[in-house]
């Protein structure tokens, strides 16, 4: 058997995720900064996608069909006290990324993202004030047109 080539374009991805949450209404209400590269400086809170892994999927498939799974986080930083703030953000860039299918540049199908994993971590790097640090890692499961 032949190793097949990867067909997701990842900047077509990024592309679409970053649109989806910079659309979002409740994801613009609470934390409207998102970003691939953050730039330095940036006041809290705000998220920053990236994190992209391409593999073939293992959950589904035939000879004749070769889909993806593509998995990316979106990070989530928030300079208030507890986790609340971080986990709200955290439950609204969830809503906005598997309430609807997102359309990627050069498919002609949407594709649903499932969430993978969840985590709140304290970055005590910050000397002043702990920031929370929320992930969410997301797998996007991607057939060939």
């Amino acid at each position: 058997m032949t190793e097949q080539l990867r067909q997701v374009g990842i900047s077509a991805v990024n592309t679409a995720v970053i649109k989806r949450l910079k659309e979002d209404a409740y994801t613009i209400a609470y934390a409207a900064k998102v970003f691939n590269n953050v730039p330095t400086g940036t006041a809290f809170p705000y998220l920053h996608v990236s994190g992209y892994m391409d593999r073939p999927s293992a959950m589904f498939g035939s000879r004749d069909f070769a889909p993806e799974d593509v998995s990316f986080a979106v990070h989530v930083w928030s300079g208030s006290l507890g986790d609340k703030d971080c986990a709200d953000i955290m439950n609204l860039v969830t809503k906005a990324l598997t309430n609807s299918a997102l359309a990627i540049t050069g498919y002609t199908t949407n594709f649903n993202a499932s969430l993978d994993f969840a985590d709140i971590l304290i970055d005590t790097t910050e000397p002043l004030t702990p920031v929370r640090h929320g992930v969410c890692r997301f797998i996007l499961r991607v057939s060939p047109n």
